[in-house]
């Protein structure tokens, strides 16, 4: 199966993500190889340590789960828990599970997923904090992918009581979903 680097590509070209948001963008543009998405194994997080704080990994068997597998600090402290090892359906709203994991699942297979999140501040304002999920190439033996994920907010403006997974675990809006598979016909 062959992907469609340029239409990756166009996704943050034609609507620009944030500052951090464009160099994790950028960087796993660069990983790409050969009209193949970025293998997990080729990713170095010493290279955007900038950013790792609001990097999270998930993995995800299309249609079946999504677990989060290693959480930044921002998103361990907007989230009000760590997440790691824990099932992102089971803290979903049960009224939003099946769209969480078709668009996990969609991500995983081959998809750039934008969005926007809403939190509180400390204030009580709501804030919007940009998110963007980026698939790996590699599935594992039992048919389960990578989803790298990253979410811009800042947890010194946030108050996890407020906040919490309870209170953000809800789905993305304004999410955008831009498809890299290339179907067999248009490959040939």
């Amino acid at each position: 199966m062959s992907f469609d680097f340029s239409a990756a590509q166009r996704c943050f070209d034609e609507t620009p993500a944030g500052k951090e948001g464009d160099r994790l963008a950028r960087y796993w543009l660069s990983l790409w190889r050969a009209g193949q998405l970025p293998m997990r194994a080729d990713f170095k997080p010493k290279a955007i340590t900038e950013i790792l704080p609001s990097l999270s990994i998930f993995e995800v068997v299309l249609g079946v789960s999504v677990y989060c597998r290693l959480a930044g600090s921002h998103i361990v402290q907007g989230a009000g828990r760590d997440i790691t090892g824990l099932d992102w359906l089971a803290l979903t709203p049960p009224e939003n599970r099946a769209v969480r994991l078709s668009r996990f699942s969609d991500v995983a297979h081959g998809a750039v997923g934008r969005g926007m999140r809403s939190a509180r501040r400390v204030s009580g304002d709501m804030q919007l904090a940009e998110e963007i999920m980026l698939p790996f190439g590699d599935v594992g033996s039992s048919g389960a992918r990578q989803v790298l994920t990253y979410i811009g907010w800042r947890p010194s403006v946030y108050d996890p009581a407020i906040t919490g997974v309870t209170n953000t675990g809800g789905l993305l809006q304004e999410f955008r979903l831009t498809p890299l598979r290339l179907d067999t016909a248009t490959a040939a």
